[in-house]
């Protein structure tokens, strides 16, 4: 083998070293985030005070008395992932008082590359009523409870490219009107948190791992 073609060699193994490490220390990262996300949110049977952060709900007093509530509306979310593909599972507590006519599960499926990192929003509000506590003074901040969130995410350029599957049932319907079943595309979806601090910092891991796919913000 001749020097030039030797030194050629030397150069493209060299090029190829210095892609696939990048792409391995990537990958790894990702790994890591997503596990974390996992251990974090997703609740664990198995482990000890691992409950996960995705039962949220909101609630109203009780005509017994200030100290006691009931649930209004409330759900249990959880993801799976692999890789960079995620899938979303929301589903509708029967219990709550606005699900006894109605209540859904729903799947979110998508490409962490598709999501706008830009888009990714933490928005709070109070289980006591279920009010957002955005946009409001500090002195009526004082007077609410924002104890839960809603991270909030959409696609680039808001493409459809999230695919939704709904499944509603109706309790007090029987045969065919009992349950219904639709497919749809969506731009948005949204992480429901049941811990404000915790939220931010799974919005941050959320973040990283869409970037860590290639989801890239608008060029506006």
């Amino acid at each position: 083998m001749t020097i030039g073609r030797l030194s050629s060699v030397r150069f493209l193994a060299l090029v190829l070293l210095l892609l696939i490490v990048p792409a391995c220390k990537r990958r790894g990262e990702l790994s890591e985030t997503l596990a974390w996300m996992d251990n974090t949110y997703n609740p664990h049977g198995d482990v000890l005070g691992a409950p996960g952060h995705g039962r949220t709900g909101w609630y109203s007093r009780s005509s017994a008395g200030q100290a006691h509530e009931y649930l209004v509306w409330g759900s249990a979310e959880t993801f799976t992932y692999d890789g960079c593909k995620m899938t979303l599972r929301v589903q509708d507590n029967p219990y709550a008082s606005a699900h006894s006519e109605m209540y859904g599960a729903y799947v979110y499926s998508f490409d962490l590359r598709d999501i706008n990192p830009q888009s990714i929003k933490l928005s709070t509000y109070s289980h006591l009523g279920g009010f957002p506590c955005d946009n409001h003074t500090p002195e009526e901040l004082q007077n609410m409870n924002c104890d839960q969130a809603d991270i909030g995410f959409s696609t680039r350029s808001e493409a459809p490219l999230i695919a939704e599957e709904s499944h509603t049932t109706f309790p007090k319907l029987q045969g065919l009107s009992h349950e219904s079943n639709s497919k749809s595309k969506a731009a948005r979806a949204f992480f429901g948190v049941d811990d404000v601090e915790y939220a931010g910092r799974f919005a941050k891991a959320f973040r990283h791992a869409v970037e860590l796919c290639g989801g890239r913000p608008e060029p506006f």
